[in-house]
């Protein structure tokens, strides 16, 4: 897997950015919904599924 960590100026890291493809296959393996409840607890899985749409062309 081809992760890539993301930093502030000061060497902390802020997020990861891994390619779609992998992305796809962690959704097929996790069942991880694009559409997932805000209140289900799943906040990070909202947060990924909102990332999703942005890269994902219409």
């Amino acid at each position: 897997m081809d992760i890539k960590y993301l930093s502030d100026d000061k060497g902390k890291i802020t997020g990861v950015f891994i390619p779609i493809a992998e992305w796809e296959r962690l959704q097929k393996q996790y069942n991880i919904s694009e559409k997932a409840p805000a209140d289900s607890g799943a906040q990070l899985q909202q947060s990924l599924a909102e990332a999703l749409k942005k890269v994902k062309p219409e």
